[in-house]
């Protein structure tokens, strides 16, 4: 754990457990070499979770955000709401379709927009761009880099074709790879960067003159610099076998990337049809350690599409939060009745609520785009109560314990939710008038109740020993701990 907060994502802070295997007379053999002769033995369960299951909370969604002219993605920067998208012939929403793509552009404008709410924008700066030669301008997405110089703190990254004759030298290389850590869809005649812009302070922009790296990502990237491993991480799409995949690159500089690895694709229980479209990958405000994503999974039959939860330790490893759509399309008639696509940035919203931004439709994903199919396109927020994008749940009783850590506080809170004839218990393993029967039953819907043993506060543990915390749950979701 790291910090004074524990939160319930994934199985990381959940210890295993064991048997013991005990004689008749009570003594414990262990696996290697035990007595003869040969005796009956039992088992004993130690610290072995059972009668709980995760579960992914389903997002409330808010109304459409009026006016809005970007195309997604936003982030919480500096106390206020930011987003930089672009504008291509005057024309703001991008994409197989869009005039942006019919016409050769004669201007590339980055378009800053803030908001202290999230629902009242105001424009703050547009800088035109010189990018001659590129075309089919898509998949935006924008970073504030910790690593960079001042001149390079903003970064805007971006994707487009590129005439033939330039970049050379990035195409030869490219096309010298290996086959299975290329791109079918980059040739000779295909041509697809991955380029960027920077700036200083996210209004005035330069256009870097050579692209970052060959790829066709032409929607969700995710580029960020990560402080334990020292390098940039990119999450991107790539196709494989006709479906699209999430994938993954390094870079030790910004200039030079490594090639785009397979992370996620449709899993083998999910129908033939299912393409894993935008990664909506974020870290959870305030708790980096806890990495996410918010894939949008794309159903070709119906054309329809849904969000779902993925939880990561380490952003390489990921695993899907079950049990299913955190987003799902609205009802017939509603604005986002028929196709959405989750943001990414999961970022405060007031003082007690979780957000990302969403975009959906009243059409489904390739009907054909005349204008009013296009405008139909908006922005909501899709939101949970805080610290509630999870829960641990036991339906009947279950019972845990916490792989041990070294409190950071002497007293704890808990984040959880039961009926009237529900509880949550808590002890701290090993420390005498502190076990969870000394508890005094949690009940009810809390979003930081306090822990006392027979009306004591304190853990009772001897300062800086590490302790585990064993759960006894009936009928309730516990979504976090808060040390205080």
């Amino acid at each position: 754990m790291q910090g004074k907060k524990m939160l319930f994502v994934d199985w990381r802070h959940m210890r295993c457990g064991a048997l013991s295997w005990i004689t008749p007379e009570g003594a414990r053999y262990g696996v290697a070499n035990p007595p003869e002769p040969q005796v009956a033995m039992h088992a004993r369960t130690q610290g072995v979770p059972h009668g709980i299951r995760l579960v992914a909370q389903r997002a409330q969604k808010t109304q459409p955000v009026e006016d809005w002219k970007g195309w997604g993605r936003i982030i919480y920067d500096g106390g206020r709401y930011r987003s930089w998208y672009f504008e291509i012939n005057g024309i703001a929403k991008l994409g197989s379709g869009s005039p942006a793509h019919a016409r050769p552009p004669t201007s590339v404008v980055i378009c800053a927009v803030e908001s202290n709410d999230g629902f009242s924008w105001s424009g703050i700066g547009r800088c035109q761009i010189s990018v001659p030669g590129q075309r089919g301008f898509d998949g935006v997405t924008f970073m504030v880099d910790p690593a960079a110089p001042p001149a390079q703190r903003y970064k805007f990254i971006y994707y487009a074709g590129f005439a033939e004759g330039m970049f050379q030298r990035h195409l030869e290389e490219y096309l010298a790879r290996p086959e299975h850590i290329r791109d079918a869809r980059i040739s000779r005649e295909r041509r697809h960067g991955m380029f960027a812009a920077v700036s200083p302070d996210g209004l005035n922009w330069t256009a870097l003159p050579e692209p970052i790296m060959l790829h066709p990502s032409d929607t969700d990237t995710t580029v960020f610099w990560d402080e334990a491993l020292g390098k940039y991480v990119m999450y991107t799409r790539m196709i494989r076998d006709e479906r699209r995949w999430i994938g993954r690159a390094e870079a030790e500089d910004f200039a030079h990337w490594g090639p785009v690895q397979p992370l996620i694709w449709p899993r083998l229980d999910d129908p033939p049809d299912y393409d894993f479209y935008l990664n909506g990958y974020t870290r959870y405000p305030g708790l980096p350690h806890y990495q996410l994503m918010f894939p949008m999974v794309w159903h070709r039959y119906t054309e329809r599409s849904e969000v779902r939860l993925y939880a990561s330790a380490d952003g390489i490893a990921w695993n899907q939060v079950p049990p299913g759509p955190v987003i799902e399309p609205g009802e017939p008639g509603q604005w986002d009745s028929e196709f959405i696509a989750g943001g990414k940035d999961l970022m405060p919203m007031g003082g007690d609520k979780v957000a990302i931004p969403y975009v959906a439709t009243c059409y489904p994903h390739k009907y054909p785009r005349w204008p009013a199919v296009w405008d139909a396109w908006r922005t909501g927020w899709a939101w949970w109560p805080k610290d509630r994008v999870c829960a641990v749940l036991a339906e009947g009783e279950g019972e845990f314990w916490t792989t041990p850590v070294v409190p950071p506080g002497r007293q704890i809170r808990l984040n959880c939710k039961t009926p009237m004839a529900g509880e949550v218990r808590v002890g701290v393993e090993g420390v005498a008038g502190r076990s969870a029967d000394d508890c005094d039953p949690i009940t009810g819907d809390h979003t930081s109740a306090p822990v006392h043993w027979k009306g004591q506060a304190d853990i009772g543990a001897p300062q800086g020993a590490p302790v585990s915390l064993h759960f006894r749950l009936r009928s309730a979701e516990l979504f976090g701990v808060e040390w205080i």
